[in-house]
């Protein structure tokens, strides 16, 4: 098995990940990784791929922030890579747990990603692996056996402070916009609480959006199944929404999970533009926005 023919996507098929995990590799370990907060680790022990790792995402954050599932310090993220037995080295195939089908899979892929993991792909998805007829283990959380060489702390200049933007620039950015229009920015939450529309029950954070921001929503990248669509798909949706295949690129969402959704699915369909995510995403935006930094439509 050839690490450079192993996978050609961001995206690995039910198929093809049953297939490599099945095809015996003295170079390769495949580590399949079932990604979730705290309380999906009960699903996680209900049902896996056999071998799998859980990822606990409340473990792996910024816990002095009040701000959720903000990127941990290098050390915290490397630490705790460390108990689940991860080098930078093996491949890494992340997917979501069983009733929750895709949704924090492509954030856990993109920290893993940030913090210097050279590969890492996202499963699409576990229910349909499941319904396919692939095996499926159960039973408490499950470690990898020591790997045979020692893992290695990654190296500071192994992380990609290039992927990700703080509040202070996401602000120096929106006040660009329009003279310089150097990024366009992609914000992957439900078009109404995009617009201000939204007429539901008082939630966390108002609605509203920043200035000449694109909606796209995450779940508009999802087929009925929570399989993320194909390539041409993905591109036409992407095309009509007004996403310029050349201009930077920042994501964000509510809290940072769905903007990677978006990340991963620019990458799937070829469109390789340099790409950020704010990391605070709304959260953070309404809490420290200046005043007309927010639209509603």
């Amino acid at each position: 098995m050839d690490r450079n023919t192993l996978f050609s996507s961001p995206l690995v098929s039910p198929d093809e990940l049953h297939r490599a995990l099945t095809t015996p590799s003295k170079n390769l370990r495949i580590i399949p990784i079932a990604a979730g907060r705290q309380s999906a680790l009960q699903s996680y022990e209900s049902k896996h791929i056999p071998g799998s790792v859980f990822f606990n995402m409340d473990v792996a954050r910024d816990t002095g922030s009040k701000y959720p599932l903000m990127l941990p310090p290098l050390k915290q993220f490397s630490d705790y890579m460390h108990e689940l037995n991860i080098r930078p080295d093996d491949v890494l195939v992340i997917y979501d747990t069983f009733e929750t089908g895709l949704y924090f899979s492509p954030r856990v892929a993109w920290a893993c990603q940030h913090f210097g993991h050279k590969e890492v792909h996202i499963l699409n998805n576990f229910t349909k692996y499941v319904q396919d007829g692939f095996p499926v283990s159960n039973g408490p959380l499950f470690l990898p056996e020591d790997p045979s060489t020692p893992v290695k702390d990654p190296e500071t200049s192994s992380v990609n402070m290039k992927d990700v933007v703080s509040f202070e620039e996401m602000r120096d950015i929106i006040k660009k916009q329009g003279i310089e229009e150097k990024y366009q920015v992609i914000d992957a939450r439900p078009a109404d609480r995009f617009s201000g529309s939204y007429k539901g029950p008082d939630g966390p954070l108002p609605s509203g959006h920043m200035p000449q921001s694109i909606n796209i929503p995450f779940s508009s990248i999802l087929s009925p199944e929570k399989v993320i669509l194909p390539p041409a798909d993905l591109k036409a949706l992407f095309t009509k929404a007004g996403v310029q295949e050349h201009v930077p690129a920042v994501l964000s969402c509510n809290s940072g999970t769905t903007a990677t959704g978006i990340y991963w699915a620019l990458r799937t369909c070829g469109m390789e533009m340099e790409t950020k995510i704010y990391d605070g995403s709304w959260f953070e935006w309404v809490n420290k926005a200046d005043e007309g930094m927010i639209v509603v439509d």
